[in-house]
């Protein structure tokens, strides 16, 4: 008789523990939902006050000279983003939150803060944790080049948008290997980068520094460890670019150490796309199957709360021969009406899941073909992303993209089942 009711005393505080975990569930989808609703109640909060603007009222800030830089060694910052100057606790903690929707939602932008671009972010700063204009270069000396926008930093912190912009070589390879092959540059280098965030109240910045040869690997690892410890210093973030690949030495990534990164980098950005690039002939730009077996072999060598995945918002246009052009999706659309074109989709290849549309039309030069995401295939991303439990997804580049992607992740990212029943199951007995 004892033991019966011992078992169902048991049986009742079990029922009371799994009824107080259904209503945690329920408990977290609704602050999801309140946080979207309220986070304009904060943004007059974040403001970080008036920021100068040039003379003509004019917001953009003309391209910077390396002379100009050279002056900024020891720099006096604007009015510094912080947490603390005009936030409560208890509000800090809702207006501060990231990532908004339990996973990063990252994106690149064009150096122009204007067009479809300023546009999409408008639309879509309730979603956005950050943005990375493509801002910054450098020459072989260390020093930092290019533009920068005070108008988009203010308008994306009132916003609770966080900045880290891009430092590139798209247009000067052999710079970065002389800056990262020297310690004493490669030191400089640092600094500037460093004082620059500073000074000009970012966020963090974002590293993406492209197909170098793989006698760079270690250099790529010290400099990537330094600039973590240097910006964590400081409070500030690190991302790193880098290329897609499915094993150590795959692809253009083999000077990038995927587990020295991971190890300083807050964010690692995987640019899952180009499977089928501009130089090649047509295909896919990112089939599934790829983004796995990629974001699999990250897996294995990185904390996947650092592994963001890339998204491509843009579509190839190939020509019968030589390179193809990227297109944004209403020039794709565009196409489609005026020639009445029948858009194809493929869903799977010999190799496995695809999820790409393709259509062919007609030119001068002969028939062309374009291939760009689908829906299906956004989902099937996002899908992917819960699955594995990654960091998130990082767009290549808004104001290229169809409107119905932004839907897409609102659904899928919003209501995440997978990081519900994370917060879940310390409540749960063992069982």
């Amino acid at each position: 008789m004892l033991q019966r009711l011992l078992n169902q005393l048991r049986t009742f505080l079990l029922s009371l523990l799994y009824l107080f975990a259904i209503v945690v569930s329920a408990a977290l989808v609704f602050q999801t939902l309140q946080l979207a609703q309220r986070r304009p109640e904060f943004q007059s909060l974040l403001k970080t006050g008036p920021i100068s603007n040039p003379s003509n009222g004019t917001p953009t800030v003309p391209p910077i000279s390396a002379a100009a830089l050279t002056s900024m060694a020891t720099p006096t910052p604007a009015v510094v983003f912080t947490k603390t100057n005009a936030l409560s606790a208890s509000a800090q903690k809702v207006a501060n939150y990231h990532p908004k929707t339990g996973r990063y939602v990252s994106a690149w932008l064009p150096t122009s803060f204007s067009g479809g671009a300023r546009d999409s972010l408008e639309l879509n700063k309730d979603i956005l944790d950050e943005v990375s204009p493509f801002w910054y270069s450098t020459d072989g000396s260390g020093k930092l080049y290019g533009t920068r926008d005070d108008e988009l930093v203010k308008f994306a912190h009132e916003n609770n948008v966080l900045v880290i912009p891009s430092v590139h070589n798209v247009d000067n390879y052999d710079g970065v290997v002389a800056i990262l092959s020297d310690a004493q540059r490669r030191s400089g280098h640092i600094r500037n980068i460093v004082d620059e965030v500073l000074a000009r109240n970012y966020d963090g910045i974002d590293i993406d520094y492209e197909s170098l040869s793989t006698s760079m690997r270690e250099s790529f690892s010290i400099f990537t460890t330094d600039l973590g410890q240097a910006l964590h210093a400081q409070g500030k973030i690190l991302t790193v670019a880098v290329h897609a690949k499915d094993r150590d030495y795959g692809g253009l990534g083999g000077y990038q150490d995927w587990k020295v990164i991971g190890q300083h980098a807050d964010r690692v950005r995987i640019m899952t796309y180009d499977y089928h690039w501009r130089g090649g002939g047509p295909g896919p730009i990112a089939p599934l199957y790829w983004v796995q077996a990629v974001a699999e072999y990250a897996r294995s060598v990185m904390d996947s709360s650092k592994i963001v995945i890339g998204i491509p918002f843009y579509g190839y246009d190939w020509p019968p021969q030589g390179n193809a052009r990227g297109v944004p999706w209403g020039d794709i659309e565009d196409l489609i009406n005026e020639e009445n074109l029948t858009v194809n989709l493929m869903q799977r290849n010999n190799k496995g899941r695809v999820d790409e549309s393709w259509l062919r039309y007609s030119s001068n030069e002969g028939n062309r073909e374009v291939w760009f995401m689908t829906a299906a295939g956004l989902e099937s991303k996002l899908d992917l992303v819960q699955t594995m439990d990654l960091a998130g997804i990082a767009i290549w580049r808004i104001g290229y993209e169809k409107p119905e992607y932004w839907d897409i992740v609102r659904q899928k990212l919003v209501q995440d089942p997978v990081l519900i029943q994370r917060s879940i199951n310390p409540l749960l007995p063992e069982h």
